[in-house]
């Protein structure tokens, strides 16, 4: 367990009064009357995400001021009871009684629960109503989607070992498959003894050993001459926005790419890499050397990843990869989050890794990309590790990942880390900044959360980055989420950098997300969260709209303007509110 300092709590409540509200990762609890029976759903939604802070003696409605608790002691050994008792399956919170400002309060830090043992449900209420998530604006039901989709990741998926009925060996690509071949019986003697019927099916590619016998689907893919004739969404969807959204064009180009996952992965890359300008660099010899501007060794391995570790079950066999080029990012989405015991915040760290699709892994480590001596992927758990040096080494920002249950994110900045106009956003904080890791830091702060082990990726070692991460702190550039073990630091509200591109991409889909006026018109009064999780917009791109609904006097705003429980009410033409 890990002990929680008088240190720590007095940064959260700082945090928590600072922004007048509560972050993510903490959850503060009034208590004087005893414990909240809502604390069940907090430790639900803490062990169903990324883990949390509960804060007991602390009260939100006067400006998160301390109440004086009759018996710390029976209210920690309560939050104990409920953790075990209350919550299924039972969880192992680390608990300490904390004395601040003259008040002793109750301090619990809720770890993720591992993805095995996913759902963690309010027992009473049961799976299906009593499971929650951490959102923006505190806890939220988990749909029926996301519980199944959980409950499917409690095991080692098989679908990529799945029969495709209608398929045979006539469906693959004879040249792709008898490269492998050639490569898998040269490394293994027992292997190169037995026919291709046998071969075949020991590798994953058949289903049965005969000659007849039908594909897995992980053989359809690798191999399939056109896989897409049995399964018409595992494609990929490349888009590439105009830089300028006035000119009438939305698109500079927009493709399905479709074919093997070898010939998606090559032809993704050659569609990248067309619309992408080309600088000149100088290097420390004085050479002339022509960069792209994303380097296309990470871009590879983050589709790479995307289409080979992405969720292939039934329920998001609808659902593509997508590949979006921003004038200012690139963002790769695939189904399904991270899978295993991995957490995004291990990402990067040596021998972290979890393959959802081991037939597959298996095999694309054994498969060439069309048209080269290059394999497809290496299945050394090196991909994001290779993203995250390519980006330090050309002075970019660190790739920035988000996992939920539905997804798996990565977003690449154009511009490098350090650039021009980042440092003279730096300049204009006039902080103190006596390193060049607090630099760093901000720059990387700007762009993404950020946490002890990213900003040492980049260099700066352990006992460095912590003061560093808490000097913003105390100045008020940074704002601290979450307990010891699982810290986050993100940029306080009052110094955010520029404001994010909307994503547009919703518009390619199948089904179009409400807008956010109707989305407000049919729930009646809505949190920004609530909204940017109907609409499939980002939740700033909601602030701008409900920017403009309140210009128009159309809404009604209730609740502080910082706080994250901040809610907005359809009124129509009544009356007017300032956001």
């Amino acid at each position: 367990m890990v002990l929680m300092s008088a240190q720590s709590v007095r940064e959260a409540l700082a945090t928590l009064r600072r922004i007048g509200g509560e972050p993510t990762r903490i959850e503060a609890k009034r208590a004087a009357g005893g414990l909240p029976k809502a604390v069940r759903e907090t430790l639900s939604a803490f062990s169903n995400t990324d883990g949390g802070m509960i804060l007991l003696g602390v009260d939100e409605a006067t400006g998160f001021g301390l109440a004086e608790l009759k018996d710390p002691s029976a209210l920690r050994d309560a939050l104990v009871q409920m953790s075990r008792d209350d919550i299924t399956p039972p969880l192992q919170i680390s608990t300490e009684i904390v004395e601040v400002e003259g008040h002793r309060l109750v301090v619990a830090e809720v770890p993720p629960m591992s993805a095995d043992r996913r759902p963690v449900y309010v027992t009473t209420q049961g799976v299906s109503g009593g499971s929650y998530l951490r959102g923006g604006d505190g806890d939220r039901h988990m749909t029926e989607a996301e519980i199944a989709l959980v409950i499917a990741a409690r095991t080692q998926p098989v679908y990529d070992r799945e029969l495709v009925d209608g398929t045979s060996i006539e469906d693959l690509d004879d040249e792709a498959l008898r490269r492998t071949l050639r490569r898998i019986r040269s490394g293994f003697p027992k292997l190169a003894q037995s026919d291709d019927a046998t071969v075949l099916f020991r590798l994953g590619i058949t289903a049965e050993r005969a000659a007849n016998s039908p594909l897995t689907l992980a053989g359809l893919l690798a191999y399939g001459q056109f896989p897409q004739q049995f399964f018409p969404q595992l494609m990929v969807s490349v888009v590439v926005h105009s830089p300028d959204s006035s000119s009438g064009t939305r698109f500079l180009d927009n493709q399905t790419v479709r074919g093997s996952i070898p010939e998606m992965i090559e032809t993704t890359l050659s569609m990248i890499r067309r619309n992408l300008a080309v600088r000149a660099v100088i290097t420390d010899r004085g050479s002339r050397v022509d960069e792209v501007e994303y380097p296309l060794e990470a871009v590879r391995e983050a589709v790479v990843n995307a289409l080979m570790h992405r969720d292939y079950s039934p329920v998001t066999r609808g659902t593509q990869v997508q590949v979006e080029l921003f004038p200012d990012r690139l963002v790769v989405r695939s189904p399904g989050g991270l899978y295993g015991g991995v957490i995004v915040d291990e990402l990067g760290e040596e021998g972290i890794s979890s393959s959802r699709n081991a037939v597959m892994a298996s095999l694309l480590a054994d498969t060439y990309l069309p048209s080269s001596n290059e394999l497809v992927a290496e299945n050394r758990s090196s991909g994001i590790p290779a993203m995250l040096a390519v980006a330090r080494r050309r002075g970019l920002p660190r790739p920035s990942f988000r996992s939920s249950i539905a997804s798996f994110i990565v977003t690449m900045a154009r511009s490098e880390l350090l650039s021009p106009e980042t440092r003279a956003w730096i300049a204009h904080l006039g902080a103190r900044l006596p390193t060049q890791a607090h630099q760093l830091a901000l720059a990387m702060l700007r762009d993404d959360y950020l946490t002890n082990e990213m900003l040492r990726q980049w260099g700066v070692d352990r006992v460095t980055a912590g003061q560093v991460l808490r000097d913003l702190v105390d100045q008020g550039l940074a704002v601290k989420e979450g307990g010891r073990r699982y810290a986050r630091y993100v940029l306080d509200p009052e110094v955010s950098g520029r404001p994010e591109t909307p994503d547009l991409f919703s518009a390619l889909s199948q089904q179009s997300p409400p807008d956010v006026e109707e989305a407000l018109k049919t729930r009646g009064e809505a949190t920004a969260s609530d909204l940017a999780e109907m609409t499939g917009l980002s939740r700033n791109t909601v602030l701008n709209h409900l920017r403009a609904l309140a210009e128009q006097q159309k809404i009604e705003v209730v609740g502080p303007v910082r706080s994250p429980k901040r809610s907005y009410r359809w009124i129509g033409q009544d009356r007017s509110t300032p956001l």
